[in-house]
């Protein structure tokens, strides 16, 4: 009586684990050993593969009758297995796997920060000299735009100083050439004067010797009566 009690309960804890399995969902092999993949839910069917510990499936379709499901591999190959095997968790095998994968980026992490940090460093003290550089050369720059600024206006002074001179030269060059007109006109008035000086004189020797004649002559005529 006992042990045909058994068995229904046996039954129904295997439907209950049956049930447990989520359909559609990513599920795992459990890393107690390689699981058959067959081409139907019997021992009896043909052999697809072997399925490593770890290995994603995707549950399609569960048979609680002889325990079996329906299975779908990540390249999309359809088989069986036994659905005791499946897991929703990763195999203790592949955790461990990540776990160290993620100490190892962990112990990683340290050296590349301290690389980070003296790459940093480095690119700071580049831009500080970059910087003191950019700044020594700006100053540079003022200094030069203040002297062409002064130079600029000493030429702008320069040239209104030299267009001052040219006018004034150009006022004297005239004032020259007036000086000269007057000086040939003086000069052509003092060639008349010195023309008519001479004419004057001329005439007036030629009149005393006249009037000394005539009187020379009228001295004669009264000695000779």
């Amino acid at each position: 009586m006992m042990k045909k009690l058994l068995i229904p309960v046996v039954v129904l804890l295997g439907q209950v684990v049956a049930m447990s399995v989520a359909q559609g969902a990513t599920n795992f092999v459990t890393d107690d050993f390689e699981v058959m993949m067959r081409t139907g839910p019997s021992i009896q069917n043909k052999i697809v593969r072997p399925l490593r510990s770890g290995t994603s499936i995707e549950v399609l379709r569960e048979d609680s009758g002889n325990g079996h499901s329906q299975i779908k591999l990540s390249s999309g190959e359809i088989g069986y297995m036994l659905t005791r095997f499946i897991t929703d968790k990763p195999s203790a095998r592949s955790r461990l796997r990540a776990v160290e994968e993620q100490l190892a980026q962990l112990r990683s992490e340290p050296n590349e920060i301290r690389s980070l940090l003296a790459d940093s460093q480095s690119e700071n003290q580049l831009l500080i000299a970059q910087n003191i550089d950019l700044t020594n050369a700006a100053q540079a720059a003022e200094a030069e735009l203040e002297e062409i600024k002064a130079i600029s206006g000493n030429v702008i002074k320069l040239s209104a100083q030299n267009q001052k001179l040219e006018s004034e030269v150009q006022q004297l060059l005239l004032q020259l050439d007036d000086i000269r007109i007057q000086n040939e006109a003086l000069k052509d008035n003092s060639e008349r004067v010195r023309n008519l000086l001479g004419i004057g004189v001329l005439l007036l020797g030629i009149f005393l010797g006249w009037v000394l004649s005539i009187s020379g002559r009228r001295n004669r005529n009264s000695w000779g009566s």
